[in-house]
């Protein structure tokens, strides 16, 4: 016998919220594992300039040959061309080098707890942008966040030194730029442009802008001399770059820079975990009771979005 009236699970909506957040757990799994990894390759002594020339350019070129294998090449007009180089600064080239600089700096856990200021960022931005409206819940969960990131800065005995503090405050312009571009890409998309083709210009033009950055500070890395487990991982960062970011503008424009914004959950989570697994970091009380007042401001930032997203 069959039923008059379909369930939630069979509706396209119901299946189309549980695919977003597959993507939406599967990418913050994997970027946190790469921040594990990125850990790895810059105790290994490679500059963070031209770690990102590499992760960034095998990006792109694994990108735009899955493209043309499509039969779907980039656009190259005038208005795509600059949204690769915005995107491209804003949402890898300046972010990407400033974290991998704050990991060469900082324990994983740190830097991991950083990214999860993202969806405040990103809330922020988007009621600039107009994206969002004000809501006095989300308010509060800004000032649950900005009072966690204090506790890092500010207790004696948060840190292992007092002379980490301004790397832990450099630390914060990557979730700033990760949360400005993911604002400026959902706003600003240009027509006749799909993800794939995003993820690949936002790589290239990245890639372009940290080659001469790298080549005139004296900072680019040879992958070709003395092979090692570090240009090893680095290859391996080239794949998984280009399949989380594509995957980042796939579930962007599915669910919007708010929602997407919760990825910095898992991620922080699974950079948390790896760096007590694999490098044994231990952090202080204060950094912990920093971790739960920034996921408490995380959640009531997202809350009035999950209801919404509830509501069939």
């Amino acid at each position: 016998m069959t039923s008059n009236h379909s369930t939630r699970a069979d509706s396209p909506a119901h299946a189309s919220l549980g695919l977003s957040l597959v993507l939406l757990l599967s990418l913050g799994a994997m970027w946190g594992g790469i921040t594990a990894l990125a850990k790895f390759v810059t105790m290994a002594g490679v500059p963070a300039l031209g770690y990102a020339f590499w992760q960034t350019f095998g990006a792109g070129i694994i990108l735009v040959l899955i493209s043309f294998a499509r039969g779907k090449p980039p656009p190259l007009g005038r208005t795509h061309l600059r949204h690769y180089l915005i995107i491209g600064a804003i949402g890898s080239a300046i972010p990407t080098t400033n974290l991998f600089y704050a990991l060469s700096n900082l324990s994983t856990g740190v830097v991991a707890l950083v990214i999860t200021t993202v969806p405040l960022f990103t809330y922020l931005l988007s009621l600039a942008a107009r994206v969002e409206g004000f809501d006095w819940r989300r308010a509060a969960g800004i000032g649950l966040g900005l009072a966690g990131a204090l506790l890092i800065l500010l207790p004696k005995g948060s840190l292992p030194s007092p002379d980490l503090i301004p790397f832990v405050i450099l630390a914060f312009l990557s979730p700033f730029f990760y949360s400005l571009n993911s604002v400026y890409a959902i706003k600003f998309h240009p027509p006749q442009m799909d993800s794939m083709h995003a993820a690949a210009g936002m790589m290239f033009a990245s890639s372009l802008m940290l080659l001469p950055a790298s080549l005139a500070t004296g900072t680019f890395h040879p992958l070709w001399n003395d092979f090692a487990l570090a240009d090893g991982l680095i290859l391996v960062h080239m794949v998984l770059a280009a399949l989380t970011f594509h995957m980042y503008f796939v579930l962007l424009r599915r669910t919007g820079p708010v929602y997407f914004s919760q990825v910095a959950f898992i991620v922080t989570i699974n950079a948390v975990m790896w760096g007590v697994i694999l490098f044994d970091e231990q952090h202080s009380l204060w950094i912990w009771l920093a971790l739960a007042l920034v996921f408490g401001g995380v959640a009531l930032v997202n809350w009035r979005h999950k209801k919404q997203s509830a509501t069939p």
